[in-house]
């Protein structure tokens, strides 16, 4: 592991959206949702990234195992229950 950042989020700092897509690839619809409050993400040796999110009281949440190299998540990621 090369690198490890933890963030936290202050209150309505941040908005995000969640792409949908079909099966071919088109986009379907967007969803606007309200951001976790914190992040843990990390790097790998071989230079890929992964981004696991918290809820409001520090557990974690979601997390995906690959991201673009523009920070973009790929997949429908983990719910972390």
């Amino acid at each position: 592991m090369q690198n490890i950042t933890i963030g936290r989020y202050k209150p309505g700092q941040l908005t995000a959206t969640r792409v949908h897509h079909d099966n071919d690839g088109n986009e379907v619809s967007r969803e606007t949702f309200e951001p976790h409050a914190g992040w843990i993400e990390g790097v790998r040796d071989d230079g890929s990234t992964w981004i696991m999110f918290m809820d409001a009281e520090g557990s974690p949440q979601m997390f995906w195992a690959q991201r673009e190299p523009d920070g973009a998540v790929i997949g429908p990621g983990i719910v972390l229950d």
